[in-house]
């Protein structure tokens, strides 16, 4: 693996493992909240930049690895985007298409870097907001950034915040399902495919993160429109108010 696929796998199975503790302590999906509200002009819709949706759907196979499907990943992609717009309509907010070809070589790069970024900061939030591992610098306070580098976002594009979202989603094989049902007739639990995953919206003017939510759930489908919309509208809802 490259270098960059090796940061991809950690970061995936960081939250791979945040996720199931979250599940097996029995919590719900939670929203956390830097500030109530966008900022709002009058006469003006909120401009906010849909940056590459960091997503990718798998299915779970007998012996519990997890094998990337591109179909499935291409068609939950169309599916959450058509689905965030109907979000955006209903909440009076223009979403914009991140364009790589704006703005200069640096800034593109730049800009396709900080979704890496967020990946590795969002695993960070969890861990270090949800899971019980505080770190003392934070005093317990929601406090967390991209950094100044978004900067490039909004010079090219013209907005006022960027939404980023990152998600998991498995399904398992019939392999698997047998596996499950064996398990189960012997008392033995054998998890199935789960859904994980978060979203932020980065404020560009300073780079903070002023809205953050997290999914993890043993159910939700990205496949089908209707099913992919259900869980955008979990995932990130109320981030467009």
């Amino acid at each position: 693996m490259t270098r960059v696929d090796v940061g991809r796998w950690r970061a995936a199975r960081a939250l791979a493992i945040a996720a199931a503790l979250v599940v097996l302590a029995g919590c719900a999906a939670q929203v956390q909240r830097q500030t109530p509200e966008l900022r709002r002009e009058t006469g003006k819709l909120t401009r906010i930049v849909v940056m590459p949706l960091d997503v990718e759907l798998a299915q779970l196979t007998a012996g519990g690895l997890e094998e990337p499907h591109a179909e499935w990943t291409e068609a939950a992609l169309r599916h959450m985007r058509a689905a965030l717009e109907e979000e955006a309509k209903a909440r009076k907010v223009a979403l914009v298409d991140f364009q790589p070809e704006r703005g200069a070589p640096a800034d593109r790069e730049t800009s396709l870097d900080l979704v890496k970024l967020h990946r590795a900061v969002g695993v960070s939030v969890i861990v270090h907001q949800y899971l019980g591992a505080p770190l003392p610098s934070k005093d317990g306070k929601f406090d967390w950034s991209l950094g100044p580098a978004v900067e490039s976002i909004a010079r090219s594009h013209e907005a006022d915040y960027a939404l980023f979202l990152f998600v998991r989603d498995s399904y398992a094989t019939g392999g698997r399902v047998a596996l499950i049902v064996i398990g189960a007739a012997l008392g033995a639990f054998v998890p199935g495919g789960a859904q994980v995953g978060f979203a932020s919206v980065v404020d560009l003017r300073t780079g903070d993160i002023v809205w953050f939510s997290r999914l993890e759930r043993p159910h939700g489908d990205l496949r089908t429109p209707d099913a992919a919309a259900e869980t955008v509208k979990a995932l990130v809802g109320d981030s467009l108010k």
